[in-house]
């Protein structure tokens, strides 16, 4: 029996890692970019099910104000909020023991017409040195990572005008990364 969950925990971490190949390789691919009405808690949602699901310890915190529909590149979006939410995950997943393994995401709006998603976590941290190179293209601190995930998200965020930061007080503190979009709400027409 421990063989099979063994096996199985190596394809779910298989399965992930061409997941993650195959978003970034469509966003290489120019995808155009395609605006529509939608609700930024419905997309966080769907990112939650697609990078968090059959995790039972792991604690997710919502922290949702009331934002209407918005007009935005859902794909891009969606693609950023999966990729955030992984990286937390695994980094909640190398959390010492002991810890509650925990995400916080809160979506809210900011001043200067801005949406702000911010997903956090209480995991491993990054390292200062780390910081400062996390959005470059080839850089990692996964064994099994690419190198593409942050630089495509840094990148979809500034295609849509705005911008993907990361915040971390170094080695096993957190992290948080905070995504801006452009607040346009979406007419009742366009809805």
């Amino acid at each position: 029996r421990q063989q099979i969950l063994d096996e199985l925990a190596a394809l779910t971490r298989s399965v992930r890692h061409i997941k993650e190949i195959v978003a970034t390789q469509q966003s290489y691919a120019g995808a155009s970019s395609m605006v529509e009405s939608a609700r930024i808690t419905d997309l966080v949602e769907d990112a939650l099910r697609i990078d968090t699901g059959g995790i039972d310890h792991l604690r997710i915190q919502r922290e949702f104000d009331d934002v209407p529909a918005l007009m935005l590149d859902k794909h891009r979006t969606l693609l950023i909020l999966v990729n955030l939410i992984g990286n937390a995950r695994h980094a909640v997943l190398q959390a010492p023991a002991g810890v509650t393994q925990c995400i916080v995401v809160r979506v809210r709006a900011v001043p200067g017409d801005r949406l702000q998603v911010v997903v956090a976590d209480n995991g491993c941290g990054i390292a200062p040195e780390h910081l400062t190179r996390i959005f470059a293209h080839g850089f990692t601190t996964k064994q099994d990572g690419h190198g593409f995930g942050l630089h495509s998200c840094v990148l979809a965020a500034q295609e849509m005008g705005g911008t993907l930061t990361a915040h971390s007080d170094g080695p096993g503190t957190g992290a948080t990364f905070t995504l801006e979009l452009p607040l346009t709400a979406a007419t009742e027409t366009q809805a």
